[in-house]
């Protein structure tokens, strides 16, 4: 089997699991899924993430209490949230730290740093932790994706209460939001067939 073939092969196989059975995924394992994550590409270069990976059972089945009940959060082997950082405007200490590291010039920096100010700072709070968000909907897709690749089965999941979630973190919700469930493990069914619209239903070509 080829590079392309594999790959396809693993995508096909990779499916929304509603339940886990009780093997663990390998710390090595575990290592490569969440660098695909930290490896993901963000806009600006940002990384507006940070992955918590909840080991613990009871905190674990308290999580799954406020979402909606669903039996792949308790039974997976590692359930990661990924947080998404609230605060990026031009003047916050993370986001000038982030864009230092492109090592440019005064001159080149200060019009980088107008340009994201632009960009940024004219939109309100909602709409700026929704795009830090789609950042981390990146990442997710990526460690899904690399779990898939690896015979390692996900679920990414949004039906929870936040706020609950944040509160069982303890997270520090002036600088972090959960944006997302995402639990990895072994599947304790087969999966159903796959159900996607055509290539040609969903690829259009302008020439």
């Amino acid at each position: 089997m080829n590079k392309k073939e594999a790959f396809l092969n693993a995508m096909n196989e990779r499916h929304a699991c509603k339940l886990f059975n009780d093997k663990k995924i390998t710390p090595e394992d575990l290592e490569f899924i969440l660098e695909a994550g930290r490896l993901s590409p963000s806009s600006f270069g940002l990384e507006q993430w940070k992955f918590v990976v909840i080991q613990n059972q009871a905190m674990k089945e308290a999580i799954e209490a406020v979402a909606w009940n669903q039996q792949q959060i308790s039974t997976c082997s590692d359930l990661v949230i990924i947080l998404a950082r609230k605060n990026v405007r031009s003047s916050d200490a993370y986001t000038i730290k982030q864009l230092q590291r492109f090592g440019l010039p005064a001159e080149a920096f200060n019009s980088f740093v107008d340009m994201y100010k632009g960009w940024v700072d004219g939109r309100d709070d909602h709409t700026i932790e929704m795009w830090s968000e789609k950042q981390c909907y990146i990442a997710a897709g990526n460690m899904m994706t690399a779990a898939a690749f690896i015979g390692i089965d996900s679920c990414p999941i949004e039906g929870f209460i936040s706020e609950k979630v944040d509160a069982i973190l303890g997270i520090d919700t002036r600088i972090f939001q959960t944006a997302l469930v995402l639990p990895f493990g072994y599947r304790a069914n087969d999966s159903r067939s796959k159900h996607r619209l055509s290539f040609d239903e969903v690829v259009e070509f302008k020439k």
